[in-house]
């Protein structure tokens, strides 16, 4: 119902651009663990300049991916660490503003076949070197992994966190020794980092698709394409049809290639959501956390699936750690308001919304999320106000003008919620949000003819009705649980 930009697990794209936040989005009270550490991204050195920037970022990204697998240590996600890609910011300013022990920073070089990688981890209390190390190698695959992998062993060593064999077995993994194979994967994620526009995704796709062709034992090339598809399908450029056969294959391919691939496990949970086959989704994730404990999507999209399956208290407890993880992504910070708005702790709410306005005061979800709390808190004056600026600041999302209709029903301003109602397009997913308000205004005849539509049109969007409180009042016809059951839904 209500809570529709909330990008529930259902729709959900976490696209990692960089965060639009402007201070910490950490919990000062948060205590400091004493194994954390944020990883800077990596001054590109090289000669080509531009052209050897997804080289150095791709660095950075396998490194944090090889550190999050290690479960005894907080690692800061690459959207919050790209925050301070050119920052003027001191290592203890940066260290305070993402409530970590140490930071890792360096530089790398690549001058014909040669690459070389200067990395030192700073203490951030005392802003003084653990360890300072200098990588000079002939620019293969097998040695662009080997430096990977040292380097996150040496960390781990450095802040004594244990490395289960497991996890030390992965570390050294190559999974390819092909550089051709590799360089096309890391353009492919580089672009897909960056995309926002179809025509991008498809470009990514592309890539994905020529690295696989170098190397087709290459099972991160499978995910990265399953992605692609995955992205598109949700925007709606192509339909499941065209999509969903597309992605799953490359994901029993990746997963075939390498079982323990913890990416591949999440984006097999994205789609298993959005089909509804909510338990397999929930072992999908179970799996991706215990190969990759320090991936801060899959606690998010994790914490929302929990919500569906009724582990409410360990729901807010994901999205907590998810966004301990990425503190400077308004993603997160939204993911843990909507646990908390499903929850039903809406002073929870108002506290989170307070945070995002503090910072970014013309953010239209921070009003929405706002305006909704006031609205179920029953201050309905203040809740009207919140979500008319939510509206007037994305005056083309449709479902803020649902909410605002939704607002004035439940004030009783009948007259008034209509008026809105009837600048809401009845297409897609608004048949929902329009089918809560007239629910809210009692009409339960005309609330379920929109449902149905909705149902025919696309039932995932029908999932949110079984757990938002802005739905109550359809809860209360019998017509409701004939329709959760036709989900699938308990």
């Amino acid at each position: 119902g209500l809570l529709l930009v909330a990008g529930t697990a259902v729709a959900y794209v976490s696209r990692g651009s960089a965060p639009e936040e402007s201070e910490t989005g950490a919990r000062p009270t948060l205590a400091i663990d004493p194994r954390s550490v944020a990883v800077l991204p990596f001054a590109n050195r090289s000669a080509e300049g531009e052209n050897a920037a997804f080289f150095a970022e791709g660095m950075h990204d396998d490194i944090l991916t090889s550190l999050a697998q290690i479960g005894s240590l907080t690692v800061i996600s690459r959207t919050s660490a790209l925050k301070y890609r050119e920052t003027e910011k001191s290592i203890p300013e940066i260290a305070g503003e993402l409530n970590v022990a140490t930071v890792l920073e360096g530089s790398v070089q690549r001058a014909g076949d040669r690459v070389r990688l200067n990395v030192q981890l700073i203490d951030a209390r005392t802003d003084e070197h653990m360890w300072a190390e200098t990588y000079d190698e002939e620019l293969t695959a097998a040695n662009v992994f080997s430096i990977q992998s040292n380097i996150a062993r040496k960390i781990a060593a450095a802040l004594q966190a244990t490395l289960a064999p497991d996890v030390e077995e992965r570390l050294g993994a190559r999974p390819t020794e092909n550089l051709e194979a590799y360089e096309l994967y890391t353009r492919g994620r580089y672009l897909w980092n960056a995309s926002s526009t179809a025509a991008e995704f498809e470009q990514a796709a592309e890539l994905f698709q020529q690295a696989i062709e170098a190397d087709p034992g290459y099972a991160p090339a499978y995910v990265g394409l399953a992605q692609t598809y995955w992205i598109r399908w949700v925007w709606g450029v192509l339909s499941a049809d065209e999509a969903i056969p597309q992605a799953r294959a490359a994901i029993a391919r990746a997963l075939e290639l390498d079982p323990d691939l913890a990416e591949a496990h999440a984006v097999l949970g994205k789609i298993l959501i959005r089909e509804l086959r909510f338990e397999e989704a929930e072992r999908a994730f179970e799996r991706a956390l215990e190969l990759n404990p320090g991936s801060a999507e899959a606690h998010s999209i994790y914490s929302e699936l929990l919500l569906y399956l009724g582990g409410d208290s360990e729901a807010v407890r994901m999205a907590r750690r998810a966004l301990e993880l990425d503190p400077l992504s308004i993603d997160r910070r939204i993911n843990l308001t909507f646990s908390l708005i499903i929850t039903r702790d809406y002073d929870g709410v108002l506290d989170e919304a307070a945070r995002v306005l503090e910072r970014e005061p013309e953010d239209s979800e921070g009003h929405y999320w706002l305006g909704a709390a006031l609205a179920l808190k029953g201050q309905l004056e203040e809740a009207i106000a919140a979500l008319q600026r939510s509206s007037e600041l994305d005056p083309e999302n449709p479902g803020l003008r649902a909410a605002l209709a939704w607002a004035y029903a439940r004030d009783g301003q009948r007259e008034k919620a209509l008026e809105v109602l009837a600048g809401v397009p009845e297409m897609g997913f608004n048949l929902k949000e329009i089918a809560v308000v007239y629910g809210e205004l009692g009409e339960m005849d005309r609330a379920f003819d929109y449902l149905d539509r909705a149902y025919a049109e696309h039932p995932v969007n029908l999932v949110n009705l079984l757990i938002d409180p802005a739905a109550d009042s359809l809860r209360q016809d019998p017509r409701f649980d004939e329709l959760m059951k036709k989900l699938g839904l308990p």
